[in-house]
């Protein structure tokens, strides 16, 4: 068996940023300091976190008074943050620089009285935060069905985001069809998606037809490595989403001559490691190939990490 290790598998430089921030947010306070949710989209590494006193609340009155409260990476409603700032907590913003951009763009079309449209997931964390810099005046398409339904009749321009990890082909079946159902309407379009998204989704566009399996290694609850596997498992029928190693075991590993392994941008590499030994033992195979600058080595800084004592 043949392993290749997908060039741009792994952390991405705002999941890093996020973890960097938050270490040393830990270290200055000398205390637990808490996360308004998840750092980010892996339960794995959010776990790791708390066992060095970086905690996840869900409320801000779950916070000790007056502690450090961090934002997510993926970015929060601004009513949220000023909230915590009058509640007397210090507030450390861990907000990718993308989606700040988003963010910034989302304002400057406000100031321009464009009525905003999202193209995202509504449910996802970066979109509510987004809806909220919009200050609850943006529609949210999903899916090219969804622009039938948005109420642009009377208005004359369209100022149009995106979430940061979408996919990049829908995204723009999207915008073509929104310039083709508004021809009148001045529609100004901000690609936001993240490079290191598009670059995951592109590689695994161009690979996974020329391999038996894919193995998409990830949480499910991570927007941009449920998009790699979606779009995998629309190449290869033989494309498995596992969050560890011992996922594998299900997978008929003997059929299998070449399998290209992916990662999100929020999947470490101690966890990539993991299924490439386990796919090693597996088979009985000693080596492996790996995609150039393919290992981040991020990870070592979670795993030999010194915590401060609380």
């Amino acid at each position: 068996m043949q392993i290749i290790l997908a060039q741009h598998a792994g952390f991405c430089c705002g999941v890093k940023r996020a973890i960097e921030i938050a270490m040393s947010a830990r270290q200055k306070a000398g205390a637990i300091v808490y996360v308004l949710g998840h750092l980010v989209h892996n339960e794995a590494v959010v776990a790791q976190l708390e066992t060095w006193g970086v905690k996840v609340i869900e409320q801000l009155a779950a916070a000790e008074p007056c502690s450090t409260v961090l934002i997510t990476a993926h970015g929060l409603d601004y009513r949220i943050v000023q909230e915590a700032q009058e509640s007397g907590f210090q507030v450390i913003d861990t907000t990718c620089p993308i989606i700040q951009k988003v963010h910034r763009f989302t304002r400057q079309f406000l100031l321009e009285g464009r009525q905003i449209v999202i193209i995202g997931h509504p449910d996802h964390i970066e979109v509510k935060g987004i809806m909220g810099v919009a200050e609850g005046k943006a529609q949210i398409v999903s899916r090219v069905d969804d622009i039938a339904h948005l109420s642009c009749e009377h208005l004359e321009k369209l100022g149009v985001v995106v979430q940061t990890t979408f996919n990049v082909t829908k995204m723009q079946e999207i915008i073509q069809q929104l310039k083709q159902q508004f021809p009148t309407i001045d529609v100004a379009v901000r690609q936001t998606i993240c490079p290191d998204v598009m670059e995951k989704q592109n590689e695994i566009r161009k690979l996974a037809d020329k391999v038996d399996a894919v193995v998409v290694v990830g949480s499910k609850s991570s927007s941009n490595t449920t998009r790699l596997y979606e779009i995998a498992r629309e190449i290869c029928p033989h494309t498995y989403f596992v969050s560890h190693a011992a996922e594998l075991e299900v997978v008929p590993l003997n059929r299998l001559e070449t399998i290209i392994i992916t990662a999100g941008a929020s999947t470490p590499d101690w966890i990539i490691e993991e299924v490439i030994k386990y796919l090693k033992h597996s088979t009985g195979m000693e080596g492996w190939q790996a995609g150039s600058n393919s290992f981040i080595q991020y990870s070592n800084l979670l795993l030999n990490h010194q915590t401060p004592s609380i």
